[in-house]
């Protein structure tokens, strides 16, 4: 991960904003921009605001399909991880881990066996939340033992579901975990 410092600079708006609206600028390294992909013109980004701190990502259109495909044409780091129960696809998740950001595509109406339940546009922290429940706690007593035991050096929920499949003592659900 590259960090930089960059100065935000401001300027009065125009048009029909409200008089002494300023708008705000920051200036991106280009090699940034050719990273994700977004060096033609007209390049569109979704921008997230979680009252902290603000995430760029490129903007992905379209169907999961489509979703998946500019991920991996980008050259990004893509997973699908199909959500079972038992034997029924309930939803398919395309993840895409350079830029953190996913599609999900449910594949039945009983929304209490889907990844999200209700949540029909999950975000990032969604997601690692979802993976988090499906492994064993990390306040479980003897942890270190637990991880020690499946070779991992810290509890890290996306290692630990590739390594048990998201499985549950108390459900019959599952993870298919597919690198792209």
């Amino acid at each position: 991960m590259e960090r930089r410092e960059l100065k935000i600079s401001s300027g009065a708006s125009g048009g029909t904003a409200a008089a002494g609206a300023r708008t705000y600028r920051v200036t991106l390294p280009s090699n940034w921009i050719k990273q994700m992909g977004l060096d033609q013109e007209g390049s569109k980004v979704d921008v997230v605001f979680d009252g902290t701190s603000i995430v760029i990502r490129p903007k992905m259109e379209g169907d999961i399909a489509s979703f998946q495909s500019q991920a991996i044409n980008a050259g990004h780091s893509v997973i699908k991880y199909e959500y079972f129960d038992k034997e029924n696809l309930c939803s398919t998740l395309i993840c895409d881990f350079t830029v953190k950001n996913l599609r999900v595509n449910n594949h039945t109406e009983q929304l209490l066996k889907t990844a999200f339940g209700i949540l029909k546009n999950p975000d990032w922290k969604d997601f690692m939340e979802f993976l988090e429940e499906r492994c064993v706690p990390k306040t479980r007593e003897n942890i270190g033992y637990i991880l020690n035991e499946m070779e991992l050096a810290e509890y890290d929920p996306v290692q630990i579901v590739e390594k048990t499949q998201g499985r549950m003592a108390e459900d019959e659900q599952w993870l298919r975990i597919t690198k792209l």
